[in-house]
């Protein structure tokens, strides 16, 4: 049989050229550009000897037997390790910091294994190829391993849907076409073993991975050329798994701003290439990271590196003067310090340190470096805790959801309420939401919590018939990390249906952060959902300086004024007339208000003379449980019916 070596040649050409480009570029130290790297060398070896094994099979007469033997196994093994290292490569894009599900280590062990033991033992076994003579044959589990790839393509399918979620549009397409040509590659390549189009496929598949997946820019800030954000959090993650010490110095430059207003943003811009190239100079590219602003990172790692010699020529070259066309300009750099393990176990304690580190620099604009110490270790360890207590809440019920009744002005009526999360916790007690909240909006656990409170609260309106009770609808809060939820709107009709809860009960509070943070992704997940009968209300007005946006921006139906404007207001004149103005137009653009932190009889009487719709705060009940909630309802509805 005479094999067609043309595409292995292609494919060999292609192979050259992307290592050339991949090596040539400025590629940042990833799992995932290792696996690519691995990926490209392993399939240009399955090329070059897929080439050879096409000129020595049909030579086998003037070929030793030995070598015949040798070139098809290295053959074999490299390409089919190929496919293994695409997987890992996959995953690692998918992954990224994670760690693999258990299931996905032990799939890719057992195909790695079959596919290793097969090959090397083949000589002896016969399994996959053997030489009848002068005749190249297959082997009676050649099959197994057309099966085995076969497999990895599908999981590479699956686990690209699977976390489609997690990857950009190019990435997921990208993926997709790789995964689905490689495929076709295999199943060509049973049926017509002649033409040898396996490397040629994976040539392109490598190519498009290239260009659409394997963007070293992802890792490098534009501006500065310094390793950007993601890069950080990806060493920083990589460093903590080798358990070796190291330092985090943070470089912020203090009053920046006054460069951009008096020299122009492009000046601005200048200096900090010229600030990235500094430090450049001092711990070398790889150890530089650009977080944003005037955020830089330095990361010392390496024995050779001295950690006082760096601070101090980081502080000394950065006061040196900038010089941008004929302006002359100063900086004040001040400096941030965190060591691994003294103060952070993760690097999620670390970034917590450098953060809690960064507020007390705000607050003392003098000092030049602040260094970790005791106190911050124990908001680090706090803030560990929080982290802990509610991963455990969510499965202990140490999240309860209280209700606090929302009076209207006018007849004195409880016909709505706002549910309200609480966290306790048998250390700590219980545990204020301005504390867990924020955090949970950090490490990702609001979505998780956001979704049990709408549906415990939807669990409640029908357990405790709410209709009958006269509650014409509930109010819950929505994060603005829940507010760029894809899938949000599916989620809450789907929880809504499971309790037969009309759209007509809820009524969904969003803040300020929530609205600066989402923006068209809101607009469009509100208008859906109320069309779908669900209103909204907008939370805490008067805390911001922008909340008159959101009113000409966002359909609000509602707008609840913030507590601490209530209270300004009847304690200061001035504030008392913001108040009243600010009602009156409230009410001229149609708007329900709810007036917050109502303690006492003097600020009701008021803002109902305002003109304020309803009350809500500790004068009539704070946030109680449900069941309380129910009897506090029946003994109002009462009352009333009595007078």
């Amino acid at each position: 049989m005479q094999y067609n070596i043309s595409f292995d040649i292609c494919a060999i050409v292609i192979f050259v050229f992307v290592l050339v480009l991949f090596l040539a570029r400025k590629n940042y130290a990833t799992s995932s550009n290792a696996a690519y790297l691995i990926l490209l060398v392993d399939s240009l070896v399955a090329a070059v000897s897929d080439a050879i094994t096409g000129y020595t099979i049909p030579n086998a007469d003037k070929v030793p037997i030995f070598f015949n033997y040798f070139i098809n196994s290295v053959f074999f093994l490299s390409m089919n390790t190929v496919l293994f290292w695409y997987c890992y490569y996959l995953l690692r894009i998918i992954y990224k910091t994670r760690p693999f599900t258990l299931l996905n280590k032990l799939f890719l062990i057992v195909c790695g294994m079959v596919d290793v033991i097969l090959i090397t033992s083949n000589p002896w076994t016969k399994a996959i190829f053997y030489f009848d003579g002068y005749e190249y044959c297959s082997g009676n589990l050649k099959i197994v391993l057309y099966i085995v790839s076969f497999l990895i393509l599908l999981n590479c399918v699956f686990e690209t849907i699977r976390n489609r979620d997690s990857l950009k549009i190019g990435q997921i397409l990208g993926m997709v076409s790789v995964t689905v040509g490689n495929l076709f590659s295999v199943i060509f390549q049973m049926f017509h073993p002649n033409e040898l189009i396996t490397s040629f496929t994976v040539s392109m598949a490598l190519l498009v991975i290239y260009m659409s997946i394997q963007d070293v820019d992802n890792y490098v800030d534009p501006l500065t050329r310094a390793f950007n954000q993601q890069a950080f959090e990806d060493t920083l993650s990589g460093f903590v798994k080798t358990r070796n010490p190291f330092t985090i110095v943070t470089v912020k430059l203090q009053d920046f701003r006054k460069v951009n207003e008096t020299a122009g943003i492009v000046a601005g811009n200048r200096i900090l290439e010229m600030i990235a190239s500094r430090l450049r100079n001092i711990v070398g590219k790889e150890n530089l990271f650009y977080n944003s602003g005037t955020r830089f990172t330095v990361l010392i790692h390496d024995k050779g590196m001295d950690e006082n010699s760096i601070i101090s020529q980081i502080k000394f070259d950065l006061r040196r003067e900038f010089q941008v066309g004929d302006i002359e300009l100063r900086l004040r750099p001040q400096l941030i310090v965190v060591r691994y393990p003294d103060h952070g176990k993760t690097s999620f304690e670390l970034e917590d340190a450098i953060t809690y580190c960064m507020r007390q620099l705000e607050k003392s604009n003098t000092q030049e470096v602040i260094y970790a110490d005791s106190l911050i270790l124990k908001q680090v360890k706090r803030n560990a805790d929080m982290d802990r207590i509610m991963r455990e809440a969510m499965h202990n019920y140490g999240f309860k959801v209280f209700y606090q009744p929302i009076r209207d002005a006018a007849t004195g009526e409880y016909h709505s309420c706002e549910a309200l999360l609480r966290l306790y916790d048998e250390d700590y007690g219980f545990i204020s939401p301005e504390e867990f909240i924020p955090r949970a909006e950090k490490s990702g656990l609001i979505i998780e919590i956001g979704e049990y409170v709408f549906e415990e609260v939807c669990k409640t309106i029908r357990s405790r018939k709410f209709e009958q009770l006269g509650i014409d609808y509930v109010e819950i809060n929505l994060s603005a990390v829940q507010c760029i939820q894809r899938d949000l709107r599916d989620k809450l009709q789907v929880i809504m249906k499971r309790y037969h809860v009309k759209p007509e009960m809820i009524n969904l509070e969003i803040t300020e952060t929530a609205a600066v943070s989402s923006s068209e992704q809101l607009l469009d997940f509100m208008n859906v959902m109320l069309h779908g009968g669900i209103r909204f209300s907008l939370d805490d007005y008067g805390s911001g300086l922008a909340n008159m946006n959101y009113l000409l921006m966002y359909p609000f139906n509602i707008v609840k004024l913030d507590k601490m404007l209530i209270w300004k207001a009847f304690s200061q004149e001035r504030a008392l007339v913001a108040l009243k103005y600010t009602i009156e137009m409230l009410k001229e653009l149609n708007y329900e208000i709810i007036a917050e932190g109502v303690e006492t009889k003097e600020q009701a009487d008021g803002l109902a003379a305002m003109g304020c719709d309803k009350f809500q705060g500790f004068l009539y009940s704070k946030p109680i449980e449900k069941d309380e909630f129910v009897d506090f309802i029946r003994k109002n509805k009462a009352e009333s019916y009595g007078d």
